[in-house]
């Protein structure tokens, strides 16, 4: 019989490591398939002057350390406030909110104000 020659003996590589260590050594070494970026253009959000005039009055309100005074205000008045509090993207104090409203009505209105 012709004699068969021998093969050079070949470590494996993966003997020494456990299955876990297998599948990360897979899994991380591919790279990340990226998806085409598909850029949407956001409206650019315009705040119109009573806006800008109302954030610097919420500003301007909030954090003020005075007693004030008390106004009554119908229920109606006040439910509507909590509403607007409610839903609003931070915390505002219902006082704050209030004195920012009338004041900026007050700027925004002052000569038809003065005719009353």
């Amino acid at each position: 019989m012709a004699n068969k020659k021998e093969r050079p003996a070949i470590e494996n590589p993966l003997a020494n490591m456990g299955l876990d260590e297998i599948v990360r050594g897979i899994t991380i070494n591919e790279a990340p398939q990226e998806k085409p970026v598909v850029k949407v253009k956001e409206p650019k959000k315009r705040i119109s002057a009573g806006m800008k005039r109302f954030e610097e009055n919420l500003d301007k309100y909030t954090g003020v350390s005075e007693q004030g005074v008390a106004i009554w205000l119908p229920k109606e008045v006040k439910k509507r406030l909590e509403v607007i509090r409610a839903n609003a993207d931070r915390n505002i104090p219902l006082r704050s909110l209030a004195a920012a409203i009338i004041m900026t009505y007050i700027e925004e209105n002052e000569s038809k104000l003065d005719e009353l």
